[in-house]
């Protein structure tokens, strides 16, 4: 009975809505606040699921005469026999195929091409031996010292230009030196004023090409540019089988480490030394010295290599090499006479300098031996008598390097 009750209430309740929402006088609401939802049981609050509630639907559908459903109950519709689904054609899908490892076929590269070594070789330019070049010109003016470096090889892989400068004392505005169409700065120092450097090294890498280089020492910014330029060379690394046409060969530098042994005395004679003008030295082979002069002194001269410029101006070096470290007595050979420099000469020990007075003596080609000093020294030492800052003579004839024991 109670089931019957409940349709009639729903009954009604859906009539009472139809005659409402006919009526022809009701204004017709948008507002979205409007409660056009039917309404909920008293109990029910905001936070409840408003979805099915099996729980309470079930107990409401419940009839004395009529056994309720299991809540559990499958729908019907799943009890019902599926209809069988006809496959039709079957879809052909386009599969990449699985990939395989194949490894690839060997092929035969034959031998590998051998690699040539690197060769240390130096060239040095066609007037190596010949006097040191003058430049003294304005900043704009087209004169240049040139020299020629014959025969570089292909295959270059470093290059270092080689020289010896006289009076190059401006840093950064002495001069250019151009290679290969490329510009480098001329090494300075204010230190060099007046002074002939010899050996500078600038690293002209990638400015060389295969044959004959030509290059040119340009003035600098200065309203002025004086300086002399000398036994110009090329020191490079090349690929090739060996060093061609004017180049010899260099050892591969080695690293000698802090020298070790015996502390032991050493000579270098004066034909061992390196020279810069070398015109203006006499070598007097017959009394042992080298001596700076102008004038007639071929005769003199045991080597043919006298061709003075009028300066009596050059510098003689001699460089020790792995000295064990000591304290040692820098001890210099020369012949004394009347006519030496009135200056006195000047000897450089690792760029220290002192002078000594070669105007005593009887005059003979008795050799003397004078003191320079006494210092600790190791490793490389060079001793250079310079006759660059004067215009006397200056003579030599060893140096030594004697232990103080």
């Amino acid at each position: 009975m109670k089931a019957v009750a409940r349709r009639a209430w729903a009954v009604s309740m859906v009539a009472g809505l139809s005659l409402v929402a006919c009526a022809p006088d009701e204004t017709v609401t948008t507002d979205p606040n409007a409660e056009m939802e039917p309404p909920w049981p008293a109990d029910a609050s905001v936070d409840d699921d408003v979805g099915p509630r099996p729980e309470v639907d079930g107990a409401l559908a419940q009839d004395d005469d009529v056994p309720a459903a299991p809540v559990d109950a499958p729908p019907a519709a799943l009890d019902a026999p599926t209809a069988p689904i006809e496959a039709g054609a079957p879809v052909v899908m386009d599969v990449p195929p699985a990939p395989v490892d194949v490894p690839p076929v060997p092929v035969d590269r034959g031998a590998p091409t051998p690699v040539v070594p690197e060769q240390r070789c130096r060239v040095e330019s066609s007037t190596f031996a010949a006097a040191m070049q003058q430049l003294d010109v304005g900043p704009t003016s087209s004169a240049r010292l040139r020299f020629t470096l014959p025969g570089i090889p292909s295959g270059v892989t470093a290059a270092t230009l080689v020289y010896d400068s006289f009076d190059s004392d401006h840093p950064n505005e002495e001069g250019v030196i151009t290679l290969g169409g490329r510009r480098f700065q001329m090494p300075a120092n204010t230190a060099w004023d007046n002074v002939t450097v010899p050996g500078h090294r600038v690293d002209v890498t990638g400015a060389v090409v295969a044959g004959d280089n030509a290059v040119a020492f340009g003035p600098g910014p200065l309203s002025r540019s004086f300086f002399r330029v000398g036994r110009v060379a090329l020191e490079f690394t090349a690929r090739v089988e060996r060093c061609p046409g004017a180049a010899t060969p260099m050892p591969m530098p080695t690293d000698a480490g802090t020298p070790t042994g015996p502390v032991v005395e050493r000579t270098i004679g004066y034909r061992a030394a390196t020279y810069t003008q070398r015109g203006n030295w006499v070598f007097r082979c017959d009394a042992n010295y080298a001596y700076t002069a102008r004038g007639d002194h071929a005769s003199e001269d045991c080597t043919g290599g006298y061709a003075p410029d009028g300066t009596l101006r050059g510098t003689a070096t001699f460089t020790f090499s792995n000295v064990t470290a000591a304290t040692y007595d820098v001890l210099i050979g020369s012949r004394h006479s009347e006519n030496r420099n009135d200056m006195r000469a000047l000897f450089t020990v690792n760029g220290e300098a002192s002078r000594i007075d070669q105007r005593t003596g009887e005059g003979s080609l008795t050799i003397v031996t004078d003191l320079w000093g006494r210092r600790a020294l190791s490793g490389t030492v060079r001793v250079v008598l310079d006759a660059t800052r004067n215009s006397g003579s200056d003579s030599v004839s060893f140096v030594t390097l004697r232990p103080v024991r």
